[in-house]
């Protein structure tokens, strides 16, 4: 995954944290002081309820959205014939890296892609869901599907640069992996969650005789604390209705809150009998207002990503003329490395007599040798090693689990493949040559101490009189300056 990506993701987790410790922490601070010690307690039984929707609903809903925004993805959906075994492959990884199961309905080609490597055919007859959804003002799309094993679907429209939709990235959760959450938080503070969507069909709920067997899927209407409520209770419009309704005798507070970003209803139906009515009254509005307010806050959040990944990206992820990895990116490659305890070597090129060639023929003929140069090398290397523009006409390449021999059998390679190969610019064919410094380490510990010494046998390449391949057992103890003692490859 690439480095950026990963900072993001982090970022992104950390944001979410902090924000949820705030809240709370906030509510708990003006509870105290509203409601006294017993409205403490009933804060800190409730913390879970938006900790459920935390977790269990937005965490793949934002992770969904997030991937969505993905350039390599949505270019991947783009192509006019899609790939199959890249989609799928590329599913995969993400599945590995969140640690959910992703999927891709596309548009062109009307297949479905899971990341268990599975497909399925979009038909209309068979997938009613992708044309319902397809046609849905709706960019997001949460819904129940797949009867023989109930999963709960967070869909994402995708389209492209021109606006023309290419399908739908999404995850996907299992209906039974909610159950055990549910069953801890109910059987210890005794109430019930119960999520409906825009037809007010029971989606989740804590008490799991409300969910979708595969043969039916319950809705609102049927549940006895609902047709307790008055027809204007049954309908009402605001975000946050909290109403008293008796169900068989008992008191029964029913909360509920919008959650706008899925146009889902979150209800919070709470037993009263051993707990008084007022101070749980107050508890709950304050404890729905801190889910909105955090809804709120993720939603502003959401909107902030893309213009902070593109940001990242541009800065951190690749070389804008090259587009070859930079150095932040070979550190963290590195890193990686270093993890494993891998063997390594650094070789760094630097192309002779750069200079001379943007002297002559100006920056952008220059800049065009640069980026053809770099897919010279590129074709000399296995798809492990690593390469990277350093600065300049200077690029290095890292070669894990690889001996001293090979790493200079490699160099000397593409030595041989830059000094053979024709740069055609404007009808113009330019022959270049580059020098070599390599360098290996056991046990490197940084990536800087690896290169330098690959650039110590750079040097000594170029005073060598350029062209060739040097490595650090050619450099020897060094006399004053201007008489070294050098030991030539």
């Amino acid at each position: 995954m690439p480095f950026w990506k990963k900072y993001i993701n982090t970022k992104f987790y950390f944001i979410l944290i902090v924000i949820v410790f705030s809240v709370a922490l906030s509510a708990v601070l003006s509870l105290s002081k509203s409601v006294g010690n017993q409205s403490l307690l009933e804060l800190k039984s409730l913390t879970p309820a938006f900790d459920i929707v935390t977790q269990e609903i937005l965490k793949p809903l934002f992770t969904a959205e997030t991937v969505a925004r993905a350039s390599s993805l949505k270019s991947s959906m783009n192509e006019d014939v899609i790939n199959a075994n890249e989609m799928i492959a590329l599913l995969e990884q993400l599945s590995n890296e969140f640690e959910m199961d992703f999927f891709v309905a596309s548009e062109t080609s009307r297949v479905q892609y899971y990341s268990n490597g599975t497909t399925l055919p979009l038909n209309a007859d068979k997938v009613e869901w992708y044309f319902r959804a397809k046609n849905s003002a709706q960019n997001i799309v949460a819904a129940l599907g797949n009867r023989e094993d109930i999963h709960i679907y967070f869909d994402i429209k995708i389209h492209n640069e021109q606006g023309e939709f290419l399908g739908f990235i999404g995850v996907s959760k299992r209906l039974n992996s909610f159950i055990s959450s549910f069953e801890k938080i109910k059987s210890k503070y005794d109430y019930d969650f119960v999520f409906v969507d825009h037809n007010d069909d029971i989606v989740l709920s804590s008490d799991t005789s409300l969910l979708a067997d595969g043969k039916r899927i319950k809705t609102l209407q049927q549940l006895p604390w609902f047709k307790a409520l008055t027809p204007e209770q049954q309908t009402g419009q605001h975000p946050n209705d909290n109403v008293l309704v008796k169900v068989a005798g008992d008191d029964v507070l029913i909360a509920k809150a919008e959650l706008k970003a899925l146009n889902w209803k979150l209800f919070l139906v709470n037993s009263l009998h051993v707990r008084q009515s007022e101070t749980t009254n107050i508890f709950i509005i304050q404890t729905l207002n801190i889910i909105f307010v955090l809804l709120l806050t993720l939603l502003l959040f959401r909107i902030a990503i893309p213009y902070i990944q593109a940001e990242f990206a541009n800065k951190h992820q690749i070389d804008p003329l090259t587009q070859l990895p930079n150095r932040a990116h070979l550190a963290w490659r590195f890193k990686q490395f270093k993890k494993t305890k891998q063997s390594l070597c650094a070789i760094i090129v630097d192309i002779d007599h750069f200079k001379i060639v943007n002297d002559t023929h100006g920056h952008a003929v220059g800049d065009l040798i640069l980026c053809e140069f770099a897919e010279v090398l590129k074709s000399q290397l296995r798809d492990v090693d690593v390469i990277g523009r350093w600065g300049g006409e200077e690029f290095v390449i890292l070669l894990p689990s690889t001996d001293f021999q090979m790493a200079y059998e490699v160099a000397e390679r593409s030595r041989h493949a830059i000094s053979n190969h024709e740069f055609i610019v404007d009808d113009k064919v330019l022959n270049m040559t580059a020098s070599f410094g390599v360098a290996f380490r056991s046990a490197a510990y940084k990536l800087e101490d690896i290169v330098t010494h690959a650039d110590e046998a750079l040097y000594i390449a170029k005073r060598a009189g350029r062209n060739t391949v040097c490595t650090t057992n050619d450099i020897e103890v060094k006399s004053p300056v201007g008489n070294s003692n050098l030991r030539l490859s």
